[in-house]
């Protein structure tokens, strides 16, 4: 986890230190700069820390179950309640954003080959669930996916 003093800034020095921050980022006009600025700010841990929050939001709002979202990501259920409870204060921007992206169709293809990676791993051996239902339905999903792949 990230560490910052205990002494605290001014908090008109800390507002006009973000407002900066956030104009700056602002200023990108491509992918490839956002990457390259993140990728020098943040060390490899905090990138992947971000990108799985991000995704793990994405995956809740496509109603994945907690169990699927950790056996996909590698995350634990307590950092899937994090994400859950800041999905839940969204400011209506940022709904907006996730929105859009459950909506494109690059995104589409993403959670296709997600939704395959699921269908292929099996349930907890602790659930107690009609194996034959889940093959089933696993098998209707693949269908689903590659009908969807050809129409793209």
């Amino acid at each position: 986890m990230a560490q910052v003093s205990k002494r605290r800034l001014d908090p008109q020095i800390e507002s006009r230190m973000f407002a900066l921050f956030w104009r700056s980022l602002s200023r990108f006009t491509s992918s490839e700069q956002a990457a390259d600025f993140f990728s020098d700010l943040l060390s490899q841990t905090e990138k992947i820390m971000l990108v799985k929050r991000y995704f793990i939001a994405i995956l809740l709002s496509k109603n994945k179950s907690y169990q699927e979202i950790c056996e996909l990501i590698k995350v634990s259920p307590s950092t899937i309640n994090t994400v859950a409870a800041w999905l839940k204060n969204l400011k209506p921007a940022t709904k907006k954003i996730i929105d859009q992206h459950l909506r494109d169709e690059t995104w589409g293809k993403f959670f296709d080959k997600l939704e395959s990676i699921l269908d292929s791993i099996h349930p907890m051996y602790y659930t107690r669930h009609n194996w034959k239902e889940i093959g089933k339905a696993k098998f209707k999903n693949s269908l689903a996916r590659s009908s969807r792949s050809v129409l793209r």
